[in-house]
């Protein structure tokens, strides 16, 4: 696996913060003293103070003076994140693998707290914190390094807890002076502004920009702020939307987008996806966005990563609700997050750099009884090669199916499920509204700013140059963008259902809507079994493994382990059949520790065995070894000598794999011990075979080939035709090496006559260009060559070596030809060739 350094990591460079350095802190040089006194005493801090009043900054001066020794800055930005979600996340900036994809990430605290002990890191938890969560994980965890939080309300806990105020007037002038650039010969007066931001650091921030980016004055910018009573609206508010009204509408509506997004925040990659815009424009455009101070911006994965304040989020959001146009930009959003997990499903850094917003995605969803979406983005983790086992993404895959196990909409697999009915626009728009009226009345005692401030018909910011280039024009783009190709499965690659199956599966459907709609988890997850094992029965392994996946979640939801453990095991088995092998390596992993917890020793073995095999697919041959002697251990303490034998003849393969011949030779020789006593006679054939293969390995030919020929007699005699072809194809090429080239060509032919039987393309192309790389080197059997070759091009004809061996043949039969060579004569077909070899064994 390529090295990689996770976002989380402790980082050792100010610049490489995930949050934006305050270009100058004003005002806060006695506060920074006393914290810092305190984090050297490796105590906890919690500073808190309103929205906008620079907490994050006032960390970030902080965290650029910890970067720069040896146990660097871990920063987490916090949205009520659980003990769980900290553990992992903590776990995954310091590599610890095996701690981030535990199933009970709890249990690992001792080993995480030693580690954090060890690496002596300043940990920020900066944003919103789990009161409860972050005192338990400071207490258990982190009880020996400093910790600095940042929370908008006080929180108790093991911390000092310090209040942060707004800036006194001087200090809020030197801050806006700073950023607006002024000099003592600007003429205009900043007094009745500043006054009026309330020393408000954000708010100081954004009117300092707007004043110098719009060239206006401060008074200019102070009457054009809305007019509250009392003063009842925040000076953070006012200066937003003062700022953001002077925004041309481009820039609006990519705010706006932003804060859109379930996390308020995005890389260019999504934001793109999100506005159809390209990525190079979206990067200019935000550019001139931070410059106004309405976002941040970072770097992650060596690229941009954008973030909105939450107030401007909020900001952002009430906007749009005010304007009816959330519910269809978050729609658009979700789509977008589906999307990009499955066009970069090959890129760990960026499937990295958005998991917070799959995360939000996958829960906004089921908020609003949408299971397909945390269904597709769990979907495309899974099959995103090593990503969520390489990467420690197993707790965040686990969360998102439990979403998807938290709603109740009709099952989304199937074409053929009744359309749901669509309301007119108007009608969609007016519902969502009015259900966005309703929550606010219920949930907050008063609107989060004055109505007045977005209500004005002047200052609507959907005008129709917005609509035109971002909500509409912008989607049909990403829509019509969106074809066949980047679709996960390939619509020609899906696998119909059988329509002798259909009124079957007909009854299931509408069994699972029904438990769908009474809630019944159990029969949920019942009758989703049925219908992988349809689908299954049927020869549909990827709708199959979609059903039972959905199983496995409802299990969890009812925590049925000795269920969950079955699925386990069948999900193990179907994604390895068809070659999705990080996904059935982390749910045979699952299952084995879930079969030894719950004492099932045949099943713990059988997914033991399993992931070994599932681990020498993927060319793990050193892991594979480690796992199938565990399985020995197993086997031979339970006395089950049959098994015995079959994973020793496995572990051989494995030890020949990894470059040790002579090792899998005393392997194979006490399998073979095995498999004769207990008269498995096709299991000593097998062994056989791969004893040749390991003298083949060591140069050792002629008994190579002798191991070999009674491995082919051995599978004549059982009638085991797959195995008779690999031992004539090992055979011709023993004797190539041993350059007996008249028994390759024998041997080879024998496996083609197999080949042409089997009726399989594959393996009539290569033993084939076996055939033909032999016979091609006797000038007189140039025909024959030809014949053959043009036969196989029959099956494949883009097959390079196929093409190059007739380019090879087409020139040097002329020159053959011009040399009186005497060719042989050809007589019969190809297969005729091959059948006629053949027959040769029969006589034997």
């Amino acid at each position: 696996m390529a090295e990689y350094t996770p976002h989380e990591a402790p980082v050792h460079n100010p610049q490489a913060l995930p949050v934006m350095l305050p270009s100058k802190l004003v005002g806060r040089d006695v506060l920074l003293a006393k914290i810092y006194s305190d984090l050297k005493n490796n105590d906890a801090v919690l500073v808190h103070g309103e929205s906008g009043i620079g907490k994050t900054a006032l960390a970030a001066t902080l965290a650029s003076a910890y970067s720069e020794l040896p146990g660097g800055v871990v920063w987490l930005s916090v949205d009520g994140a659980s003990l769980e979600d900290l553990i992992v996340r903590v776990a995954r900036a310091f590599d610890l693998i095996e701690i981030a994809n535990n199933d009970d990430p709890e249990s690992q605290i001792g080993a995480l707290a030693a580690a954090i002990q060890e690496r002596n890191p300043l940990i920020v938890f900066d944003g919103n914190p789990d009161e409860e969560a972050t005192a338990d994980f400071v207490d258990r965890c982190a009880d020996t390094v400093p910790v600095l939080l940042t929370a908008t309300d006080d929180l108790d806990g093991p911390w000092a807890s310090i209040a942060l105020p707004p800036l006194q007037t001087d200090q809020a002038r030197a801050l806006f002076d700073h950023i607006a650039e002024r000099d003592d010969e600007d003429a205009s007066d900043p007094t009745a502004l500043i006054t009026a931001l309330s020393g408000n650091p954000l708010a100081l921030s954004i009117a300092a920009a707007s004043v110098k980016l719009n060239n206006q004055t401060p008074d200019t910018f102070l009457n054009a702020m809305p007019q509250t009573a009392g003063g009842a609206t925040p000076a953070a508010l006012l200066a937003l939307t003062t700022a953001f009204r002077a925004l041309p509408n481009a820039l609006q509506g990519l705010m706006l987008m932003l804060a859109a997004t379930f996390k308020g925040q995005g890389s260019g990659d999504l934001l793109s996806m999100i506005s159809g815009a390209p990525v190079e424009g979206v990067n200019q455009a935000m550019e001139m966005l931070v410059g106004r101070h309405l976002v941040e911006r970072f770097t992650r994965y060596g690229s941009a990563y954008y973030r909105l304040h939450p107030l401007v989020k909020d900001f952002g959001e009430s906007w749009l609700r005010g304007s009816q146009r959330l519910a269809g930009l978050e729609n658009k959003v979700r789509d977008s997050i589906v999307a990009y997990a499955s066009r970069f499903s090959n890129n760990n850094d960026r499937l990295a750099a958005e998991a917070e917003n799959f995360m939000a995605a996958a829960q906004w969803a089921a908020d609003q009884s949408d299971r397909d979406t945390p269904n597709q983005l769990a979907v495309s983790l899974m099959q995103a090669g090593d990503f969520v086992n390489g990467r420690g993404y197993l707790h965040e895959l686990l969360e998102i199916r439990q979403f998807a196990a938290s709603s109740s909409t009709p099952f989304p697999a199937y074409s053929s499920a009744p359309s749901p009915t669509v309301l007119p626009q108007e009608d969609v728009l007016d519902e969502e509204f009015d259900e966005d009226l309703e929550v606010d009345d219920e949930e907050f005692e008063e609107p989060p700013f004055d109505d007045e401030l977005y209500d004005d018909e002047d200052d609507e910011v959907f005008d129709d140059e917005i609509e035109d280039e971002l909500l509409d024009d912008d989607i049909e783009d990403l829509d019509d963008d969106e074809d066949e190709d980047d679709l996960p499965i390939p619509p020609q690659d899906l696998e119909p259902t059988p329509p002798q199956a259909m009124g079957e599966m007909a009854r299931l459907r509408g069994s699972l809507t029904q438990v769908r709609q009474q809630g019944d988890q159990r029969r949920q997850a019942e009758v989703l079994k049925e219908i992988a094992a349809v689908y299954v029965r049927d020869g549909n392994n990827n709708e199959a493994i979609t059903n039972y996946t959905d199983a496995l979640t409802q299990f969890e939801a009812v925590n049925d382990r000795g269920e969950m453990l079955n699925v386990l095991e069948t999900l193990a088995a179907l994604e390895a059949r068809t070659d999705n092998l990080d996904a059935a390596a982390l749910h045979a992993a699952r299952g084995i520790n879930l079969a030894d917890q719950l004492g099932e020793t045949g099943k713990q073995i059988h997914l033991i065995t399993s992931l070994g095999d599932i681990q020498q697919q993927m060319g793990e041959s050193d892991a594979a070894i480690d796992t199938y002697e565990e399985a020995l251990e197993l086997v031979r303490a339970a006395d089950d000598a049959r098994t015995e034998a079959v994973l020793l003849f496995k572990l051989g393969y494995a030890q020949l794999d990894n470059g040790n011949p002579d090792k899998a030779s005393a392997t194979w020789e006490e399998a073979l011990k095995m498999f004769k006593a207990q008269e498995r006679r096709d299991y000593e054939g097998r062994v056989l075979g791969a004893l040749g293969a390991a003298y083949g390995e060591l140069g050792r030919w002629a008994e190579a080939t002798n191991f070999h020929t009674s491995a082919l007699y051995i599978a004549r005699e059982v009638h085991d035709k797959q195995e008779e072809a690999m031992q004539l194809n090992s055979l011709g090429f023993a004797s190539v090496q041993a350059e007996q080239l008249g028994q390759a060509v024998l041997r080879y032919r024998q496996a083609l006559h197999l080949a042409y039987l089997a009726g399989d393309r594959e393996d009539i192309v290569s033993t084939t260009v076996e055939l033909a790389n032999v016979l091609v080197q006797s000038p007189r059997h140039l025909l024959v060559t030809e014949l053959l070759v043009d036969e196989a091009l029959k099956h494949d004809a883009n097959d390079r070596d196929l093409r190059k061996l007739k380019e090879r043949v087409t020139t040097e039969k002329v020159d053959a030809e011009a040399r009186g060579v005497n060719f042989i004569a050809v007589a019969g077909t190809a297969r005729d060739y091959a059948e006629n070899a053949y027959a040769l064994l029969d006589e034997a």
